[in-house]
């Protein structure tokens, strides 16, 4: 304990006191005989008597409550509310309003409050509740008059005391405490605890921080948060549930409190024979007892620091001891937190005040962690905004090991004791949290550009690394991805734990890829490593991005020697990064050192990625029949090769479906003596029909795909039947292709095959072109129905045409007349008339637009008209 105020005597013998209120350093005394009187204490010990009303009322003055912002005082005398003024020494009370609505009230509370009027004035607002026998009547103060607010409350029994906090009012029985809700209508009700369990005493309650509320129970203060009970839809609180976040644990006394007064940070209260000074932190909430008061009736708080107390003849002041020798003993106490809260409402300057603060919260953290009470200790460390190497400094443990090469970090001086092993896992759990905050704080400070230490986020992110190696393993890769991690600090660190994946990270994440990758190729190898094998390998060059290609390409070539399948997912892997390689570039990698990966990749950025480059569509078909001509050989010597027929059917696709290749680039290259139908492809790329349809007929004797490709080609030319016609009936004298043979079966004229195209494709060659090509011997029977048909087609289009051209000359003749009709009508326009759209004359030069009903406008108007009309459109 300490002592927390001081009590100074100031009437000793004097008028029996009834009722008291207070505010600044004037108290009120309302007697037993009504009697009203005002006092002021000055330099704690003159006293004067200001005011003095000796007939006030013929009845006791039994409760009076100040409004001091507005110089009233409110007054409960013979069961009925009065108001007075108190602004002027001479008035004496003089008396403003007795409220008739009030008559047989036994009790009220007040709110009052200020809100800025629309004129920017601040306005005072004053509302009464009143119990009125077995009721709660409300009432505002309005113009030196006391109106209703037209809400009422049943109540079960009449209160013995009443307490107003923002949208609640408490009411306490005789053996109960209930709660009202006055922020919804109708009140909702609200149940809270028993005002004693075995002995007989008048309930008390008051505000608390200006939000809660206290209220007694036998010899405990329990303090409730009514915010709570605004919601109707939630359920009430238990009695063993009545604290919330906000409020702390009931609070036991001597013995049973009679009257409360709350004066911050302290709860003042009159018990049996003393009264006590108590706070709301920690186990021991004694501050001081104060026995010389024990005779009083009354208590009553004036300002910040100054309360008043009342027996039924004597009346005291007591006041609040200067707040830096407070202070001082706290400390000594080891009090932090209360001595923070005093300081938070002292008079000192507020630079001053903040650096007190700060200090006290240093002590209560250097305390807290000696004590052990590691979170707590971190929450306080917090508080003071120390210095986050300052808190690492204590862990010599998590400190850079010496002559590690780095200036930005230094070797830290314990100044606490050393901690035991079996400490240590909170201890870095609550530095955790604490370095978390502190990281944050500096990231932030980092991206507003303001001013902050780089080598401070790299200590932190360090420390975190070591404390997460031995408390949460799951929490170093997250960490060292954030890249503030120091090197060689943490490199050494990560060998210590054997943590290699953590430590590709950490290389990974600091640029230094070479050392990552040789890790990684390293551990390839040896047998259990967490790394073994060569799927983190390439995941870690997939990752890497063209700024890297020469390391991709240097560290690809081991994986693709063991396994050039997986290997190739370097350069064929979904990924942006990948996607984004210089394509170029990686294919001449693999031709130069990886062959036979060509294909794959070439088909990969074709089939999958769609790229239309025509030097990679030219390279693939390239690769394609480099190939197949090996196969070839290959299956000349007796080998068996059975992916020759898959590969040529890829070229023969590709061929005749990619539009990206270039046909004649690709025919530079192409072989003469074999792939012929595949020739054939590209020269129809060249629409050299001539040569494609001499391949099909007279080298592979394939009719139906030379007839298939005259179809698909006719609409673009309609002499290809033609040129397919003169392939049969005049065949070469020599091979079309060095090595490669004539087919046997169009050695010679095949005459049963010409009639039978001739036939079937009449309408589609014509027979003067055709005729000539016959042989001379050819009997004029056989061709009769191709020439039946030929004719017929050709008399067919020279009749439509004429009809066509009959129609046309109609139409022709019939516009011809329309538009003469049209030319000869004749109408005038002079200064008289008048535009259809604007009603102004035409001026000189006329420029006008008739159109056909006869309507006649300017040229302006009409084409405003049209703009409006597309417009619309």
């Amino acid at each position: 304990m300490h002592q927390a105020y001081s009590v100074h005597p100031i009437l000793t013998k004097g008028v029996q006191i009834e009722s008291i209120a207070a505010y600044g350093n004037h108290v009120i005394l309302g007697t037993n005989s009504g009697q009203l009187i005002m006092y002021v204490i000055e330099d704690q010990k003159d006293v004067d008597m200001r005011m003095f009303n000796n007939n006030f009322s013929r009845k006791a003055i039994s409760q009076m409550e100040v409004v001091a912002a507005e110089n009233l005082l409110f007054v409960l005398t013979d069961n009925l509310v009065q108001v007075c003024d108190i602004s002027r020494v001479e008035s004496n009370f003089a008396f403003l309003h007795s409220a008739l609505n009030t008559k047989g009230c036994t009790l009220f509370t007040m709110d009052v409050g200020s809100e800025k009027s629309t004129t920017g004035e601040v306005v005072t607002l004053i509302r009464l509740c009143c119990a009125i026998r077995r009721k709660l009547v409300f009432f505002y103060w309005k113009t030196n008059m006391i109106d209703s607010l037209e809400i009422s409350i049943d109540l079960s029994d009449v209160p013995k005391s009443l307490c107003w906090v923002g949208h609640a009012v408490c009411v306490g029985y005789k053996d109960q405490y209930v709660i009202y809700d006055i922020s919804v209508i109708p009140p909702k009700k609200h149940d809270l605890i028993l005002t004693s369990s075995s002995i007989s005493r008048d309930p008390c309650s008051c505000i608390i921080r200006n939000n809660l509320l206290g209220i007694s129970k036998d010899n405990y203060l329990v303090v409730v948060d009514p915010s709570q009970y605004k919601d109707s839809s939630k359920e009430e609180v238990r009695p063993s549930g009545m604290e919330s976040k906000n409020s702390p644990p009931p609070i036991p006394w001597s013995s049973s409190i009679l009257g409360l007064v709350w004066d911050e940070p302290y709860v003042i209260g009159r018990v049996n024979q003393s009264i006590e000074v108590r706070s709301l932190l920690g186990k021991d909430t004694l501050v001081q007892n104060i026995p010389e008061l024990a005779k009083t009736r009354f208590l009553v708080r004036a300002s910040q620091g100054i309360i008043f107390a009342a027996a039924i003849s004597e009346l005291w002041c007591i006041r609040l001891v200067d707040i830096p020798t407070q202070r001082e003993q706290l400390i000594q106490q080891r009090k932090f937190q209360l001595a923070i809260e005093l300081t938070q409402i002292s008079d000192e300057p507020t630079v001053e005040k903040t650096n007190i603060i700060r200090q006290i919260h240093m002590l209560n953290a250097k305390a807290l962690f000696t004590n052990k009470d590691f979170s707590e200790a971190m929450k306080e460390f917090e508080k003071a905004a120390v210095d986050p190497y300052d808190v690492i400094r204590l862990f010599p443990n998590l400190g850079p090991e010496p002559n590690q090469g780095n200036e930005n970090l230094h070797v830290p001086v314990p100044s606490v004791p050393m901690l035991e092993e079996t400490d240590l896992e909170y201890a870095y759990e609550a530095l955790i949290e604490f370095l978390s905050a502190a990281r944050q704080r500096e990231v932030v400070k980092l991206r507003d550009t303001k001013s902050t230490s780089k080598s401070l986020l790299e200590i932190i992110d360090t420390t975190l690394l070591k404390c997460y190696l031995q408390t949460k393993d799951l929490m170093v890769a997250p960490i060292l991805r954030l890249n503030q991690c120091h090197l060689v600090e943490s490199e050494r660190t990560l060998k210590k734990y054997n943590k290699i994946s953590e430590l590709i990270i950490l290389y990974q994440m600091k640029g230094k890829h070479r050392d990552a990758l040789n890790l990684l190729k390293d551990q390839a190898s040896r047998e259990g490593s967490v790394l073994q094998g060569r799927e983190r390998t390439i995941r870690y060059l997939q990752e890497l991005g063209s700024d890297h290609l020469q390391l991709i390409f240097e560290f690809a070539d081991w994986v693709l020697q063991e396994n050039p399948e997986e290997g190739l997912t370097i350069f064929t892997e979904e990924l942006i990064e990948v996607e984004s390689l210089p394509r170029a570039k990686v294919l001449d990698f693999l031709v130069s050192k990886h062959k036979a990966l060509v294909i794959p990749y070439l088909e990969h950025l074709i089939a999958v990625w769609n790229d239309e480059n025509t030097l990679r569509h030219n390279a693939l078909i390239k690769q394609y029949f480099d190939k197949i001509q090996r196969m070839l050989t290959e299956k000349e010597k007796g080998e068996d090769v059975p992916e020759l027929k898959t590969l040529r059917e890829k070229l023969y696709k590709m061929l005749k479906e990619s539009d990206k290749y270039s046909p004649d680039r690709v025919l530079e290259d192409f072989p003469t003596n074999i792939l012929l139908e595949e020739r054939a492809l590209i020269l129809g790329r060249l629409k050299q029909h001539d040569k494609v349809l001499a391949i099909f007929i007279h080298v592979l004797g394939d009719v139906s795909k030379a007839t298939e490709y005259a179809e698909a080609n006719y609409e673009e030319d309609n002499e290809i039947f033609h040129t397919l016609i003169k392939c049969i009936l005049i065949p070469p004298k020599e091979p079309l292709y060095v090595g490669v043979p004539l087919h046997t079966d169009f050695a010679t004229v095949n005459r049963e095959l010409a009639l039978e195209l001739l036939n079937k494709y009449a309408t589609k060659m014509n027979p003067f072109d055709v005729v000539p090509l016959l042989p001379d011997d050819m009997p004029l029977p056989h061709i009769e129905q191709y020439l039946n048909k030929s004719l017929r087609h050709i008399l067919a289009d020279k009749h439509q045409s004429l009809i066509m051209r009959g129609l046309l000359e109609a139409e022709s003749s019939r516009l011809e007349k329309e538009l003469q009709a049209k030319e000869n009508i004749s109408f005038e326009v002079n200064e008289f008339t008048l535009c259809s759209d604007c009603e102004k004359p035409f001026n000189i030069p006329r420029r006008f637009v008739r159109f056909p009903n006869g309507d006649i406008v300017h040229l302006s108007c009409y084409d405003r008209l049209a703009q409006e009309a597309g417009q619309k459109q």
